[in-house]
Formats: structure tokens, sequence, C-alpha cells
């Protein structure tokens, strides 16, 4: 599969998302989809990969644990920003330490994975400098596996995303799990609409908690000047019910599906640049510290 580029304007955002076709020659722009991920594996194969154990006990523990009250009391505690004060970079090096116990792609450091997409988006979109930098920081909120943020379990920091407060749709990953899930049963949260009317947009719809939302809440909350399509895709880069399956399309807003085509966009280099090919930090470091200066203040609260 290879990448096209037709680029959606930031302020209009109303041209066709870009195209992607199947062929396996090199993009326009020098991106290629590779066939298989780190472990010569089709890429989110959750029944082959090699971590399936890991992989499949860290989702049934999120489906058993992300209820409505769990997000709701997580968000409000972390919402109040005062687990630390530092800078997007010092957040970035306190991953180095962490794998992610959901990707049954990759098992390198997540710094590895944030530099291979950012430095693969930058080479098909050499203008837009803000979807570089999202593509850098937008897992950044897995901080919370650090013990300055609580050192959250595997569970309630990564994995793909979904709604909370009503039906789990059956394209969730390892969705027979959620059978296990408080509110599998609760007739307030178990009918399609739940708790939300339709057409009510992404922004009322609370998610089940994890780096996401944090980077989002993070981000939002120490007024970036990211354009919203970057807080968009900070947040709900994880949703792939809805951008891989089309689940959910009934709660979006106009807003939310302009912002949908850039979370598209951003999935390939997302999922498609992990490997093991390492990029040279200090190479790459200046011009990323640029971005982060001209987006971000110096210090944020976390």
């Amino acid at each position: 599969m290879t990448i096209a580029a037709k680029k959606p304007e930031i302020g209009s955002q109303v041209e066709d998302q870009k195209q992607f076709s199947e062929s396996k020659n090199l993009a326009q722009n020098g991106f290629s989809v590779p066939e298989s991920n780190a472990f010569g594996q089709s890429f989110r194969d959750y029944d082959g990969t090699v971590r399936l154990n890991t992989v499949e006990k860290c989702y049934q523990l999120n489906h058993i644990n992300q209820t409505y009250d769990y997000v709701k009391r997580m968000r409000e505690e972390y919402g109040k920003l005062n687990k630390v004060e530092m800078s997007i970079w010092e957040g970035i090096d306190l991953l180095n330490s962490f794998e992610d116990e959901s990707d049954p792609d990759l098992d390198e450091p997540q710094i590895e994975h944030l530099l291979q997409s950012a430095e693969a988006i930058r080479k098909d979109y050499p203008d837009e400098d803000w979807l570089h930098l999202t593509a850098l920081i937008h897992d950044v909120g897995k901080v919370l596996f650090h013990p300055k943020f609580g050192e959250l379990p595997q569970w309630a920091v990564v994995g793909d995303t979904f709604p909370v407060g009503c039906a789990y749709d059956e394209s969730i990953v390892y969705h027979k799990y959620f059978k296990d899930n408080p509110d599998y049963n609760n007739p307030a949260y178990s009918t399609k609409l739940g708790i939300y009317s339709e057409g009510c947009g992404l922004e009322n719809v609370l998610m089940s908690w994890g780096h996401d939302d944090y980077m989002y809440l993070v981000a939002k909350e120490n007024g970036t000047t990211l354009p919203p399509a970057a807080l968009f895709i900070i947040r709900y880069h994880s949703f792939y019910p809805l951008h891989k399956a089309g689940a959910y399309q009934y709660l979006m807003n106009e807003e939310d599906r302009q912002n949908l085509k850039w979370v598209k966009i951003f999935n390939q280099y997302d999922l498609y640049s992990k490997s093991k090919v390492r990029v040279d930090v200090e190479k790459v470091k200046p011009y990323y510290l640029s971005l982060i200066e001209k987006y971000f203040p110096s210090k944020l609260r976390w």
C-alpha cells in the first residue's frame, strides 16, 4: 500500500482526504507502507502476533475496568494537571524506558516510534510543521506509566479507545471481555446511544481513559497554538473503532467529520512507520525543539 499526497487545507478542511492505493511501490513523496511489522508479521494482527498473551491480557483488563465512573474519576483527577511541571521534550525523555503492551507491532521504546512517525510524515508533508509536531507528541501521554504520574497500569494508559456511557461496538478488539464490565448490562449505558444524543459531537462523548485523552488535556489546558485538527488527532488517534471500522459515526458532528480526514491521514504514518530502523535523535532534535517552542510554552503543567 502506498500513500499519494493530496493535502486538505488546514483552514477549511474541506478538500478530500489523502487517497491510499494498494500498490507496493514507493509513494510519490517517498513513504512506502511496509508489508510487515517489526516482527515480520501483518500489522494489527491480534490473533497471530508473537505478543499474543501480553496484548490480550492488557485488553482483557482494559475492557473489564474501563467503566463510565472510572473514566470520569480519572479525567477529573488528571485534569487538575498538578503532577509535575516540565517541557514537552522532558516528557518525551520519560518514555525511554516504556513499552506499549497493547501494541502487537512493536516492542521498542516509545521515543523510537514517535520519531519514526514524525520523520515519515515530515517527508510527505514538508510544509505542515504542525503535523510533524503532532506526530512527535501524540503518544507522550504515556508518561502516565511513570511514578511521577501514579505509575498507572498498562490497561489504563494504552490500547484502542472507545466511548463509555453507551453500548460497546462489536468492532472493538477483544470485544468478548466487555461482558465482565459492570456497565455492560447497565440499562443506562447498554443502548446504542446510551447517555448521548445523535450528532452530539465527540467533544461531548466520554472516551476510555488513557494517554490519548491525557495528552489532549495537557496540550489544550496549557494553551497550545496547534490547530484544532492536531488536538483531534492527539485525542482520537487510538479510536480505531471509528477511523478503521466506521463505528460510532452517529455521535459525530460536522467538525468531527472534517477532522477525521486528518486522523485517517495521520494513522497511516502512526501505524506503518513502526520498524526496527532507528532515527538519529541528536540529528533531528533541534528541528523538533524549534517546533515545540513555536507551539507550546517552555514549561507545561502535567
